[in-house]
Parts: structure tokens; sequence; C-alpha cells
């Protein structure tokens, strides 16, 4: 695991520099009580609720970023937890999209004032740039919010947000998408429910093609 960073500095170096984002992996672990997992899948995830906390984080990441510069940046709320109905772990998405990358230092910033660390760029894209946050109370105690910091031409990006729609807005894509989250999470390892739901999705699959991501 490579050492955390903590200044915007540091991190703006990091992200100018892509064989090193490559190679960059922190993640720091989340303690929890005996007997309590962050892991459970819930066929009936609060989505109003995790819905309002994702929003109030964009305000709480906005207030700190002038508003000249916020502008320019748009934030969704993506993943399972975006997506009314969907089973899921209690782990939200959201999508912070650049108009250029990397992302300002003024930027970086405000992730780090507002408590957030980075953890590593998507295997898939180096200019996907994943951020958490750890919840320390309420309904996502001892769970992550994962912020995707990227730009609009971004392919995980892209997929991040037709998955959500397609599932918003056709049933087949939503069946589709739950059936294989349902599925995947059989499995005994969490890291097996990760990558089972992704591999067994006919819609994951369809926009990876049209992507060019596979």
């Amino acid at each position: 695991m490579s050492a955390k960073l903590e200044t915007a500095d540091q991190l703006y170096d990091l992200f100018s520099d892509e064989e090193r984002l490559k190679n960059y992996r922190y993640n720091a672990p989340v303690v929890t009580p005996e007997g309590f997992s962050n892991e459970t899948f819930y066929e009936d995830l609060p989505y109003e609720e995790i819905k309002e906390i994702v929003e109030k984080e964009k305000e709480r990441l906005f207030e700190k970023i002038s508003e000249e510069e916020k502008s320019g940046l748009v934030w969704e709320h993506v993943g399972s937890t975006s997506i009314k109905g969907m089973p899921g772990t209690k782990f939200p998405d959201a999508l912070l999209i650049l108009p250029s990358f990397p992302p300002s230092k003024n930027v970086i910033q405000a992730f780090l004032d507002s408590g957030y660390y980075f953890s590593s760029c998507s295997h898939l894209d180096t200019r996907d740039l994943w951020f958490f946050f750890v919840y320390t109370e309420g309904i996502l105690k001892y769970h992550k919010l994962t912020v995707h910091v990227t730009v609009e031409d971004n392919k995980a990006g892209k997929i991040l947000r037709a998955t959500r729609d397609m599932c918003r807005s056709e049933q087949w894509a939503f069946d589709d998408y739950k059936n294989a989250k349902v599925e995947a999470a059989k499995s005994k390892e969490f890291k097996d429910y990760k990558q089972g739901k992704g591999a067994n999705s006919k819609l994951l699959a369809m926009l990876r093609e049209k992507y060019e991501m596979n």
C-alpha cells in the first residue's frame, strides 16, 4: 500500500503523473464493532434517506469551492443507491465531473477539508479518481461514500450514468442488474460480490461494449 498523501500539492503532482497514479493505492480500513459487518447486502435500501445524504455531501463540498469554479462542476448521485428499489450495500457513489483533468488544487483541498482521502484511480482509467469519505454516524455509519472525480468524456463515468438512467427508465435493465446483484450476493467474499454483479449483468456487458471498456 502506498503512503497516504495529505496535501493538495502532493495529490495534484500525483494526478499529473500518469505512471505514478496507476500504481498508487491507499486504503484506510474502517474499524467496525464486533459482530457488525458493513458488507451486508440489503434487499431494501433506504433510497430517499441515502439520496438526501449524498445531496448534502455536494453542499458540504461545494461550499468550500469558489462560486466561479464550482459553476463548472457537475455532481451526480450514481450507483445502486441512486436507483430506487435496487438492492445493494450501503456504500453510495457520486460522480464529480470536472471541466478538465486533473482537478484543481482548490477542488482537491475542498475534499481534504471535508474529511475525504484519496484512495486510487480506477484500474480502467486513470482519469477516474476515487475519493472516500467514511461516515461515523447515521444510517451509513461505518460505510464509505465513493466520489468518482473525472471528466465528461470519461468512459467509466459514462457507464455509471447510463447504468443508473437505464435502470430507472427500462424495466429489463433494472431486472437484469438486480438479478445479477442478488446472485452475486450469494458469494461468501465481498470481493466476489463486487466482481460478480458486473460480470453477470447483460446490461453492464452491453454498456462496456458500447463504451469500449472490455
